[in-house]
């Protein structure tokens, strides 16, 4: 599928007062668990859009990004180090840069992807022995979370559609091992019960390179 990630979508999902404090609160949530673990270091976003997410990270990190979005990099190079935010498609291109990472970010990204395995993978061989990988996306696990999915995610950009689960499983098979998850509603809030993560819309895993 050829989804055109341009002007339109930024201003269509990024202008909402409502969506612009929620990712405030998300982001804040994020960090405060990714730091936990790894304080500083090199960081990485795959699919960092408006850098909403970057901006929290570059104080304490150095900070890079890949973007399929012809717009979204080229506004990110103008707020931050323009050598550090390339063009990338991740379902079928490796990450264009030669450094090892500690972290790094996928928010609301993984479900774009027509080729996931292809780049968690990469993911995977671009972090750093005991780099931390966060995943955050809408899931489907149950009956709940299925509907919710359905009325408010249920978007032709998002192409991949697991449960909780399922995307566990996969991350396993690469090589993570899972640190922590959570129940990230639209209200992120630290709940690590599995019952409430399968009942939840919205999953963050933490997943560590050994």
């Amino acid at each position: 599928m050829n989804f055109e990630y341009d002007k339109k979508y930024f201003e269509r999902h990024y202008s909402s007062i409502f969506y612009s404090y929620y990712i405030k609160i998300r982001n804040k949530f994020i960090k405060n668990e990714i730091i936990k673990f790894v304080p500083s270091g090199k960081f990485l976003e795959i699919g960092f859009g408006d850098g909403n997410l970057l901006g929290g990270f570059d104080n304490d990190f150095d900070i890079f990004g890949v973007d399929v979005s012809e717009f979204a990099v080229k506004n990110v190079k103008e707020q931050f180090n323009s050598n550090h935010f390339k063009l990338c498609d991740m379902s079928k291109e490796s990450i264009p840069f030669s450094v090892k990472f500690d972290v790094v970010c996928a928010i609301n990204t993984i479900e774009h992807l027509v080729d996931p395995n292809f780049a968690l993978k990469n993911i995977f061989d671009s972090l750093n022995k005991n780099g931390i990988f966060a995943v955050y996306l809408p899931t489907q696990t149950n009956f709940f979370s299925e509907l919710s999915y359905k009325i408010m995610y249920d978007v032709e950009e998002h192409v991949f559609r697991p449960s909780s689960d399922s995307l566990k499983k996969l991350l396993l098979k690469i090589g993570f091992n899972l640190l922590k998850e959570y129940s990230a509603t639209f209200i992120p809030f630290k709940v690590s019960n599995k019952f409430v993560i399968n009942f939840s819309n919205l999953y963050l895993g933490l997943f560590l390179k050994k």
